[in-house]
């Protein structure tokens, strides 16, 4: 059995500059913690504009099964919201990996994001045990937002006493990815894309929406396992979400505690908005890893950083006025 992965990836914008050597230093931990003959494809999708940049600098991940996908051949849609305020990488972002199960040729997908890594060894049956994705699960009320506009969406209960699935890295079913978009299609009579391309106001994500369905559904069990006690678990025990002061997260991080074989997690995030300097991460990785990153040319925008925390601004102004909820 292989599975297949989904990545976006962007290069320019406010938190992207920095996402080549962030794929280097995913791709270094792959390749040492397990190995590229796992995935049946290996899928990066990229607008259309920088595919290719993306070829270029995939040729360092040529050991992986990479096909660089061109955003504009699968989701042309996006051009038909293209209002500055209706434009929001985040959501787009995950609209891609909802759609990950129509590029691939397997069951399951792992989706990735340029900042995730792998902490510890993994195979195949390590992340789909008896065939079912490994599934890490949190408190629905950490993320409570997330989950009460998706339930709102798709007009049921949040259920937020319960545990849900976390965030990236997640292996999703492609069945149950498709479930998700007929019973969008079902309510809403549109595409399903556009369902959520009109709610660019809202807080739904991609993994609380797919949840959500699954569980409404009675599909969880069929499709997702999870962790045996004191077993592999598919994050670690701490990621780091926030930068800190001064950027106090990192330095606090305790990376040898999360590779060690205390931590039962396979994968870790970095979170790429939190501004980190790439080379301190690198360096503080580097310990427990070896890391390949090549050179790269650095895309900083300043316009598009400023159209995109205008677009930012809008919809929040938005929200409080209540208005622009495309339907909601």
């Amino acid at each position: 059995m292989k599975l297949s992965a989904v990545m976006p990836l962007k290069t320019t914008g406010r938190h992207y500059a920095d996402n080549i050597p962030r794929c280097d230093i995913l791709f270094s931990s792959l390749r040492h913690f397990s190995t590229p003959d796992i995935f049946d494809r290996f899928l990066i999708v990229v607008p259309h504009d920088e595919v290719e940049t993306a070829k270029k600098y995939s040729q360092a991940w040529s050991d992986f099964p990479i096909e660089i996908v061109d955003e504009s051949e699968h989701f042309g849609v996006f051009q038909k919201y293209n209002q500055r305020h209706q434009i929001r990488n985040w959501h787009r972002q995950q609209i891609i990996k909802l759609y990950g199960s129509e590029l691939i040729n397997t069951e399951y997908f792992l989706v990735f994001d340029p900042d995730t890594f792998a902490t510890h060894p993994f195979t195949i049956d390590t992340l789909l045990p008896g065939g079912k994705a490994l599934t890490h699960m949190q408190s629905r009320e950490i993320e409570k937002v997330f989950w009460s506009n998706s339930a709102e969406l798709l007009k049921q209960d949040p259920h937020l006493e319960k545990d849900g699935i976390w965030l990236t890295p997640v292996t999703m079913s492609a069945t149950l990815c498709r479930a998700l978009h007929k019973r969008l299609e079902d309510m809403f009579d549109i595409p399903w894309m556009e369902v959520l391309l009109q709610r660019y106001a809202m807080d739904w994500t991609e993994y609380t929406l797919y949840w959500l369905n699954a569980e409404q559904q009675g599909l969880i069990d069929q499709f997702h396992a999870f962790p045996e006690p004191g077993g592999v678990e598919l994050h670690t025990s701490q990621s780091i979400w926030r930068a800190g002061t001064g950027g106090e997260n990192l330095q606090k991080w305790d990376a040898a505690k999360h590779f060690s074989p205390d931590d039962k997690g396979i994968f870790a995030v970095i979170q790429s908005n939190t501004g980190l300097n790439i080379d301190q991460i690198t360096k503080k990785l580097e310990p427990y890893m070896p890391i390949q990153r090549q050179a790269y040319d650095r895309q900083f925008d300043l316009k598009l950083k400023i159209a995109e925390t205008y677009s930012a601004l809008v919809r929040q102004v938005m929200k409080r006025a209540g208005g622009a909820l495309g339907g909601r």
